[in-house]
């Protein structure tokens, strides 16, 4: 069932699943107007999973980013704030359990919340 939001012209504007004070009328789904403001809350939703998607493969590319200027010496490790460090660093960690990639683990004193762990 859903209900809908109505303006002062008794038009729908939106829909929900729940009644309440401002959503009372029910509404058919096959109505034009609903399917259209459904439609339309899919597509957010979906532009949301894009995005959050993207944010994960943005991530990995800002970590090999910052790898590449640590390696040519164009910026320090420790010139980022900590909590970066110590998130880069917890990252590094995981996919390296996750690979099972030796190389890319870092000894038990770099693992994050370590206080001496700089590198």
């Amino acid at each position: 069932m859903l209900y809908a939001k109505m303006d002062e012209y008794n038009n729908i504007i939106d829909v929900a699943t729940e009644p309440s004070e401002e959503y009372k009328n029910l509404v058919s789904p096959q109505d034009e107007n609903v399917m259209e403001i459904l439609e339309h809350k899919l597509n957010i939703q979906d532009t949301q999973s894009m995005l959050k998607t993207s944010d994960s493969e943005m991530m990995r590319v800002l970590e090999d980013l910052v790898n590449l200027l640590t390696e040519k010496r164009i910026i320090q490790f420790t010139e980022l704030p900590m909590a970066a460090q110590k998130k880069l660093l917890s990252r590094k960690w995981v996919r390296g359990i996750h690979t099972g990639n030796d190389d890319s683990l870092i000894g038990e004193s770099d693992l994050p919340g370590n206080s001496d762990s700089l590198i």
